[in-house]
């Protein structure tokens, strides 16, 4: 995920103490695709009591992040021009794109869609959806604001049935995103353990949110 204002003044950076973190899956299966080249990622995984296929509808409905979503506050879908497509159709297909407003490092929890944004750690990142692979609960975005000689930054985010262990029948979250390019080692440096206290705190959040509590 792109961040628009990544490279902004580095003093205004500032990271909490204390994040939220997920409680590690007891499992080593994932359903992510093998890592492409990159210099650095963030990355989480949480085990969910709820069903596969609700836990996949949670990711895919864009509309509800605001209500929950500590790191990405909204996220629309888009015309070519990024002009918001109508309520109807903001249904998550390939070749979309996407605008999202992210928190980096995020919120605290808990958050709602009325909660206020902190603008000193508020980005805009422009994306294209370019994977949606249902049969596989798979789905991928990418930043095309820059060429990915300049940054690369591609989403990937899972769901799949724990198939043994203790935490067999729950469905494993996972979501990964791998930085690359001429600016990656500036956003290392300046936004890696924020980028990473937000993947966790999503994972967080999408657990409480399914699991009701």
């Amino acid at each position: 995920m792109f961040l628009v204002r990544a490279f902004i003044a580095a003093a205004t950076v500032s990271f909490a103490a204390a994040a939220d973190v997920p409680t590690p899956p007891r499992t080593n299966q994932t359903n992510l695709p093998p890592p492409g080249p990159e210099l650095f990622n963030a990355s989480t995984r949480v085990a969910i009591s709820a069903p596969i296929d609700t836990v996949w509808a949670a990711v895919l409905d864009f509309p509800s992040y605001p209500s929950w979503n500590p790191f990405v506050r909204s996220a629309v879908l888009t015309d070519d021009a990024f002009i918001p497509l109508p309520a109807s159709e903001q249904t998550v297909a390939e070749n979309i794109r996407a605008v999202f407003q992210v928190q980096i490092p995020p919120l605290p929890l808990p958050v709602s869609a009325s909660t206020p944004s902190d603008p000193l750690h508020a980005q805009i990142s422009f994306e294209n959806i370019t994977h949606l692979e249902p049969d596989l609960y798979r789905v991928a975005w990418k930043q095309i604001a820059l060429p990915d000689a300049v940054l690369s930054a591609e989403r990937w985010s899972a769901v799949s049935v724990i198939a043994v262990g203790p935490d067999a029948n729950k469905t494993l979250y996972e979501s990964r995103e791998a930085y690359s390019g001429a600016l990656a080692p500036e956003l290392q440096v300046l936004y890696e353990q924020g980028l990473q206290e937000a993947f966790d705190a999503q994972a967080v959040a999408l657990k409480g949110l399914l699991e009701g509590q």
